[in-house]
């Protein structure tokens, strides 16, 4: 009956320190490991990270180790700068303030999904992970994402149904568009002016026919002589006005309104 008692002494130790307290006699019944201190703290392992897809320093990446990260290292998306890491089982996260909320937009040079932002490409919901379903589902986005495609963000007028597309970015120019001005004028005062006229010029009366030779060639000398072009000036025309039809010769092509820009990526956040 002894030995049984101490068998029974022996395992309720064993389950009584399976949990630690470091710096206090008491530990917390839900907690494993408990760090009791009023004036310092936990120092987790100081390493140097390569970059997020790099396990290293580990062999492998394991989910839930948790390092600080020395120095900043790597570039681009893959860059990782000095903080506190954890390691989800594929990469490793920097802990930052989660002060991200579900339908947050925002623009970046990224061009594929990343921890819980998704690219807002007109895709099916149903391709998107359970999670993310649901939350689109609770922004209005049933059937599909929005496709910010060549689209310019616009705060919600009442009107406006959030999330709507609408606008374009050509418009055309109608009659009705132009100033409502009326041009009126004459013509200034034309004055005398000239113009190249034909004129025959020659006798009323050349006498009396003869039959001699020299005679009939002299008048038909004297009407060779007098026929001739010559300028004639007309007369003061005074004030007038023309009416004049003038086309523009226009096509139609509509005027592109779009201003100067930088091309990024639109993301919602519907979490991880």
């Amino acid at each position: 009956m002894c030995k049984l008692v101490k068998l029974i002494l022996i395992l309720s130790s064993v389950k009584l320190f399976s949990q630690v307290a470091i710096g206090g006699s008491q530990i917390h019944k839900d907690a494993q490991l408990e760090l009791v201190s009023s004036s310092q703290g936990l120092l987790v392992p100081r390493v140097l990270l390569t970059s997020v897809m790099d396990a290293s320093p580990l062999s492998v990446h394991v989910q839930g180790v948790v390092v600080y990260n020395k120095m900043a290292n790597g570039i681009g998306v893959n860059r990782v700068v000095s903080g506190l890491y954890y390691n989800d089982g594929a990469k490793w996260i920097l802990f930052v303030p989660n002060s991200t909320k579900i339908g947050d937009i925002k623009y970046s040079f990224s061009s594929t999904d990343h921890d819980g932002w998704y690219l807002l490409d007109g895709r099916l919901i149903a391709t998107l992970p359970s999670n993310a379903q649901l939350n689109a589902s609770s922004l209005g986005q049933t059937i599909q994402l929005i496709d910010a495609t060549d689209r310019f963000l616009k705060g919600k007028a009442n009107s406006d149904v959030v999330g709507s597309l609408a606008g374009s970015k050509d418009f055309l120019i109608s009659q009705a568009n132009l100033p409502n001005v009326t041009f009126t004028g004459s013509t200034s005062n034309g004055g005398s002016h000239t113009h190249l006229v034909d004129s025959y010029i020659g006798f009323q009366s050349i006498g009396l026919l003869s039959t001699s030779i020299l005679t009939l060639f002299s008048i038909e000398q004297v009407a060779k002589d007098e026929v001739h072009t010559t300028n004639k000036t007309t007369g003061n025309s005074g004030d007038h006005v023309h009416n004049v039809t003038v086309s523009s010769n226009g096509l139609n092509v509509p005027v592109e309104r779009v201003p100067s820009y930088m091309a990024t990526n639109v993301f919602i956040y519907l979490g991880k």
